[in-house]
């Protein structure tokens, strides 16, 4: 099941694809543990910023360094800094950043 999952997962190369994995994993298992909604929303975050053209997402410590044909994006001049510590947190920061870009 798990390798189904992960192939499914690698295919949804949109948000309604997306979304349509996530309800069917809810139907098959009930409610999803947190590892799994964490990589979900990782899935999420490539998809907006394929959207977007950014093609790496890094964070070196509190920087988050995105990388669009090969060039860093920077906000006045700055890597954006992430304040969260924690994975889920982390992961809103970074869509909220994407969703302004």
């Amino acid at each position: 099941h798990r390798i189904e999952i992960y192939r499914k997962l690698a295919q949804a190369t949109d948000k309604v694809a997306l979304e349509a994995l996530q309800k069917e994993l809810r139907d098959r298992f009930g409610p999803l543990p947190p590892p799994v909604e964490l990589l979900l929303q990782v899935a999420e975050l490539k998809i907006l910023a394929s959207e977007r053209g950014i093609g790496v997402i890094e964070v070196k410590d509190d920087k988050l360094m995105l990388t669009r044909h090969g060039d860093f994006i920077t906000l006045g001049g700055k890597f954006p800094r992430l304040t969260k510590k924690d994975a889920k947190g982390r992961l809103k920061e970074i869509k909220k950043l994407l969703l302004v870009m």
